[in-house]
């Protein structure tokens, strides 16, 4: 493809993507969708700018994912020196909590990661293993010498809490309301101290 006359390398590519990101924030709750257009008119390029960084919008919407990635990556950070405590289930109960919190606070980037999956049909695409690899490394280390699970045992039931804290998190307020007695955030503790039960269960199952 020719390089259209406003294009200016990395500099427009964080402008669109900047302007795709706004665009997601501003949809309408449960929309993870875009208009090419209209990120091409905020950020102040023309569609074949947007088409020559981004052949499709699955692509922009991939590189949107990006600063959620590193949050995730600094969360996994964050939770390391956890590994180092002697109180073993304290520990786990912390980590499930933390990573609960952490996904009710990124509902619009998982869903986009949703919607994405789907359309791949797959879970994950590159991006996406180069964290999630060295997380499953250190959490399948952790609760595999702290619960006697082995390696591959460790990893699937990170995988299914995964799963679990990403449908949880994804609860609107009136499917809260109805599973949980009570919506909002008296309806998120609830689950919060569900999901650090469910942790301890499959870590510690005697």
């Amino acid at each position: 493809m020719v390089r259209p006359k406003d294009a200016c390398s990395e500099e427009t590519w964080n402008r669109i993507v900047s302007a795709a990101r706004h665009e997601l924030v501003e949809t309408e709750e449960g929309d993870v969708d875009v208009s090419v257009r209209q990120v091409a008119t905020r950020a102040g390029v023309s569609l074949g700018t947007i088409h020559y960084y981004f052949p499709t919008k699955e692509s922009l919407l991939e590189a949107c994912l990006d600063t959620y990635y590193e949050r995730l990556g600094a969360l996994v950070v964050e939770l390391a020196p956890l590994a180092t405590r002697s109180d073993t289930r304290a520990v786990i109960e912390e980590t499930a909590r933390r990573i609960y919190c952490f996904a009710v606070a990124e509902r619009q980037s998982l869903k986009l990661r949703a919607k994405l999956n789907a359309q791949l049909g797959h879970l994950e695409p590159q991006r996406a293993r180069q964290v999630r690899g060295p997380m499953l490394d250190a959490f399948a280390s952790l609760i595999g010498n702290m619960g006697g699970l082995g390696v591959a045992e460790a990893r699937l039931t990170i995988q299914t809490m995964t799963g679990l804290i990403m449908h949880l998190a994804l609860l609107a307020d009136a499917d809260l309301e109805q599973i949980a007695g009570v919506g909002g955030e008296a309806g998120r503790r609830i689950v919060e101290d569900h999901v650090a039960r469910v942790a301890l269960r499959l870590v510690f199952p005697s």
